[in-house]
């Protein structure tokens, strides 16, 4: 079996695992789907204008907030979010997470940010703590490109055109070089899961993309 084996977790191999998880758990590029139990974080600037009064009302009768934020702040979504950037080093102590989750963030980082981005997940990680990745599939990506239509291909590899630069994708992974780079960042073990399945805590609640590749490392 070499390296790039794909290991594929099913819930029955995991969930004694996962049922014995502490809630010490943090979720990142979480913006307006904070999960109940979780450290929730996000560099979305929701998370100040949920912290000045009336300021999503303001906001929203200049015509620079939607309905649908207008509403996400009226109740209060954005005020379970943390302010954290990944770029810098996380605010928390070694050793001091069982889970993280992240989906569809990684993508939208540039590579040598993704993978500090990793190895302050694998720092804040407990011993055999779970990191939990969903990201779009490169494989799956690649294997849709038509060559007499060629702007949708690009337009899931880039997602340009969605306003900042934040929101445009500057990297994509299949299983194997996402398991290259989280064996070198330090973890000890790097798994292929299915959809709502694997050990992360809350997964069945969590995964809301089908559509992506899952991989869970361990610590």
């Amino acid at each position: 079996m070499t390296m790039d084996t794909i290991e594929t977790v099913h819930v029955s191999q995991v969930s004694t695992v996962a049922t014995q998880l502490p809630a010490r758990q943090l979720h990142l590029g979480c913006f307006d789907e904070p999960a109940e139990g979780w450290i929730n974080t996000d560099i979305t600037p929701h998370i100040w204008i949920a912290r000045v009064p009336l300021a999503a009302r303001v906001l929203h009768s200049m015509g620079k907030l939607s309905e649908e934020r207008l509403q996400q702040h009226r109740r209060g979504i954005f005020r379970k979010v943390n302010y954290l950037n990944v770029e810098r080093t996380f605010p928390y102590q070694s050793d001091s997470f069982q889970a993280i989750f992240t989906c569809h963030m990684l993508e939208h980082l540039y590579p040598p940010i993704a993978l500090h981005c990793i190895q302050e997940c694998h720092r804040v990680l407990r011993r055999n703590g779970i990191l939990r990745i969903v990201i779009p599939d490169l494989d799956r990506i690649v294997a849709n490109y038509e060559s007499e239509a060629p702007s949708s291909f690009l337009q899931a590899i880039f997602e340009y055109g969605r306003g900042l630069e934040k929101n445009s994708h500057h990297f994509h992974y299949n299983f194997s070089s996402l398991k290259g780079a989280l064996l070198n960042a330090g973890f000890s073990r790097v798994v292929r899961c299915a959809y709502r399945e694997g050990a992360c805590p809350d997964v069945r609640k969590l995964d809301k993309r089908p559509e992506s590749l899952f991989v869970e490392a361990y610590k």
